[in-house]
């Protein structure tokens, strides 16, 4: 026993870094399951501990709770429920979605369709959009606010007679020269330390209404607020209590600077080339991605996925008719 262990560690020392890790993540997560098939988890209807175990279902332990007589399984009301893949494969599949890999490469490196990857990566979007909500973004100290715009997408379906314009080729540019309502604003806002928004609400530069509507619960009282100068922004000092500065004025030109924001927009703008551009019903799940994994994709999604598979966040959970009528953009 002892020489085996001895040619364990051998092989082990000989292993390189990405090799051990994936290693180490594998063998926590048997232990993480394991360890939690060994409780009996609250009910996720009522929060009650009064819970046994009731048989399996589908080879998955089931449980009933005596305060509401309702039958649940580990999965329940989370990312995976009603799936027929294992937790192992959501998670990875969450890693490929933060980085930006393709709905083709996904099935194809998972073995399933390309519809059922495009579900399955629309799901975890809506749980991002719905984390986000439950936990919302409060910039502080010192925050950047700004748009980008994107082209309008009808991606996946003919162009309607109101958007008055042909269908685009991939790579095509709008017919109208400027900033017209061919493009799609994309809202952001960026602490410097990282926390970050992202929201579509118009076409074209977003007014002082709507900009309140996107930032106005996400402003902590005395923030400095740094802009280009665009006087819609004005009107968040009043309604939130910060403090709104234009870099372009000559006085603030060699203190203050958008870098962190535009470094987020050239994020935002090489992902959704990447995607070949992304069906505008959908830009606002999107954005919760560009949010949360501008600067931190890579060491985000073990943490994010035991975030969105935690029984109990019921809101995590989306059916596929979510899929197709969740919280669209309605321009």
């Amino acid at each position: 026993m002892k020489d085996k262990i001895n040619t364990l560690f051998d092989c082990i020392k000989n292993l390189c870094n990405s090799d051990l890790e994936r290693i180490i993540n594998f063998v926590m997560g048997i232990v993480s399951v394991n360890q939690s098939l060994a409780d009996r988890p609250q009910c996720p209807y009522c929060q009650s501990s009064k819970v046994i175990k009731y048989g399996h279902a589908n080879g998955k332990q089931r449980f009933y709770c005596h305060e509401c007589g309702k039958t649940y399984l580990y999965s329940t009301g989370t990312l995976t429920a009603n799936s027929h893949f294992s937790r192992s494969i959501w998670a990875d599949f969450i890693h490929d979605t933060l980085v930006g890999a393709s709905l083709d490469f996904s099935a194809e490196k998972f073995g399933f369709s390309h519809q059922t990857a495009f579900n399955m990566r629309h799901k975890v979007l809506m749980a991002l959009q719905d984390m986000l909500e439950k936990e919302p973004v409060l910039l502080s100290g010192i925050a950047e606010l700004d748009e980008t715009f994107v082209l309008d997408c009808y991606k996946g379906k003919t162009v309607p007679t109101e958007a008055n314009r042909t269908a685009r080729k991939h790579g095509a540019t709008a017919a109208k020269r400027g900033i017209s309502n061919e493009y799609i604003a994309i809202c952001t806002g960026i602490q410097r330390d990282g926390k970050a928004i992202a929201e579509t609400v118009n076409r074209a530069k977003p007014s002082g209404k709507e900009l309140y509507e996107i930032f106005g619960t996400h402003i902590c009282e005395e923030t400095l607020i740094l802009t280009d100068g665009l006087q819609s922004y004005n009107s968040l000092g009043a309604a939130t209590g910060c403090t709104v500065m234009d870099v372009n004025h000559e006085e603030n030109k060699k203190l203050f600077n958008l870098n962190t924001v535009n470094s987020m927009h050239s994020y935002i703008k090489e992902t959704y080339n990447h995607y070949r551009g992304v069906a505008t019903k959908y830009l606002n799940r999107y954005n919760a991605l560009f949010s949360i994994a501008f600067r931190c994709a890579g060491g985000l999604a073990t943490s994010l996925f035991l975030s969105l598979c935690n029984i109990g966040n019921s809101c995590y959970w989306h059916g596929v008719y979510d899929v197709r009528n969740y919280r669209l953009v309605i321009l």
